[in-house]
């Protein structure tokens, strides 16, 4: 009998070193997201994987997973739970070669990058004595997009900006708009000629044309702010109001650029200069790179201005967003006619804004 119970003993004390040396041997961790860039508020699905490869099972396994601070979490559309930051606790049985799967549906309200760096994996052994931790590092990334600035100013602003406004000097004329009539010379192609003016003066009139501006725009954010203690708040509500100046040019079709001195974080390229474009594609570049940026920037509003001065071609229409205004930046901004740049906008209470013509 003690013959016996020593045996016993003994393959009990072996059984629990082997799961105690093994019990975490072919666990697999995978966090997968199904969207990478996200609306604020918009649901995503966060999937945890866990799959127990070998033959021997996992009778208790806790996880901890490293979650971004603000996520909440969402059941029919409505958010049922917020998770302030730190780890988020499961605790899971796993038989032998079992795969299961942990998925949820959550959600982000701020904009800025967020991370999912994998999970801590606490598993007891065969008598549930002692527990061996070890952790499965991952990093996956979620951006979430600036939300829109909600000014219901900006539409009938940006429309007579953007709009039928006429200049001295163009790229090409507008064949609906007419200014007036003047006496045909000869030069002029027969398709200008206004034959009811024509025929009510009793001589051949030709009709001018109100000369436009080229269609396009670059969209200029200075993120250099002198108040530090609303720092944040103004520059989300300069990223919020380049959203909406962005998707209004959508609307209104007008192709635009985006250039700024901030700083986006993790992005591949040169995001700080989004060349021309229009359409979904495009817009959404601007828009994940406005979820990128930080609240740091590259170069002073001075230097910023006086290099985008070096780029600028004759007509060019700019949009320029920024917290505040200051010193460096009068002599872009106003002065007397001639200068670099004519003022042709105003300030909001918000934040500062102006639209300007080189």
């Amino acid at each position: 009998m003690i013959v016996f119970l020593g045996v016993l003993g003994l393959l009990a004390w072996l059984a629990e070193r082997y799961s105690m040396d093994h019990v975490l041997d072919g666990l697999e961790f995978a966090t997968a997201l199904d969207k990478t860039v996200v609306e604020p508020g918009e649901d995503f699905s966060w999937t945890m994987t866990i799959n127990n490869r070998k033959r021997l099972m996992v009778p208790y396994l806790q996880m901890r997973e490293q979650i971004p601070a603000g996520l909440a979490f969402s059941e029919n559309g409505e958010a049922v739970a917020a998770k302030s930051s730190g780890d988020l606790l499961s605790v899971l049985y796993l038989k032998g070669r079992q795969k299961t799967e942990l998925e949820r549906r959550v959600f982000l309200k701020s904009r800025g990058r967020y991370f999912f760096r994998g999970v801590s994996a606490e598993a007891g052994d065969f008598l549930g004595i002692q527990t061996v931790l070890e952790t499965y590092p991952e990093l996956k990334e979620l951006v979430v997009k600036p939300a829109p600035s909600g000014w219901e100013e900006l539409p009938r602003l940006l429309g007579g900006y953007a709009g039928e406004f006429a200049v001295k000097k163009s790229l090409f004329e507008d064949p609906v708009l007419i200014r007036g009539f003047r006496e045909y010379t000869g030069c002029e192609p027969l398709r200008s000629i206004s034959w009811i003016q024509s025929a009510r003066q009793g001589r051949f009139l030709v009709k001018e044309q109100e000369n436009m501006t080229d269609l396009s725009c670059t969209i200029l954010l200075d993120v250099e702010c002198r108040d530090k203690e609303r720092e944040e708040e103004l520059l989300e509500q300069c990223f919020s109001m380049v959203r909406s100046i962005c998707e209004q040019l959508e609307t209104q079709r007008i192709a635009y650029e985006f250039q700024t001195n901030g700083v986006i974080a993790g992005a591949m390229g040169n995001w700080s200069r989004i060349g021309e474009g229009l359409g979904t594609g495009h817009l959404e570049t601007v828009l994940e790179g406005l979820g990128r940026m930080t609240y740091d920037c590259r170069t002073g509003s001075g230097e910023f201005l006086s290099g985008i001065r070096k780029g600028l071609r004759t007509g060019k229409s700019l949009i320029y967003v920024t917290p505040d205004r200051r010193p460096e930046t009068a002599p872009y901004l106003s002065g007397p006619a001639g200068s670099f740049w004519r003022f042709m906008g105003r300030m909001c209470r918000k934040w500062t804004y102006w639209f300007l013509r080189y």
